[in-house]
């Protein structure tokens, strides 16, 4: 399994770590065309919940990030988050998701910058939560 190392990590201290499974049915309706494995291989192996005392949630579905912060923006001044499929958030009130138009790389979100994109380092969906679920200091 792609996840053994975070499935140890929420083992060790199951009170940082709140996640419950995704049904197979549930799973299968988040697969459409180009959306990354590895974060499908989440979904099935962890789930969804919240990691490091409420630090990250991890949603159990792609929400469309301008459904997400639709209360906060005017659609005509944020175009580019129509393009943008939400995995989860920071308790900041920034986001993490896939920027379906731009080969799913991962951006966040960052409400205190006007909701602006800003693309990760990780170039991978597995990549960026092995750097959410690193211990502090190694990340």
């Amino acid at each position: 399994m792609r996840y053994n190392g975070i499935r140890e990590i929420i083992g060790r201290e199951p009170s940082k770590y709140q996640f419950e499974q995704i049904s197979e049915a549930a799973v299968e309706k988040e697969i459409i065309d180009g959306i990354p494995q590895d974060f499908v291989d989440f979904l099935k192996e962890i789930g969804q919940g919240t990691l490091d005392d409420e630090f990250f949630q991890f949603f159990g579905c792609l929400v469309q990030a301008d459904e997400f912060y639709d209360e906060f923006i005017r659609e005509e001044d944020h175009e580019e988050l129509k393009d943008v499929l939400l995995f989860g958030r920071k308790c900041t009130g920034d986001a993490a998701g896939f920027w379906t138009t731009e080969d799913w790389s991962i951006v966040e979100v960052w409400h205190d910058d006007d909701l602006a994109l800003h693309p990760v380092e990780e170039a991978t969906f597995e990549e960026y939560i092995n750097q959410l679920f690193a211990p502090k200091g190694e990340q």
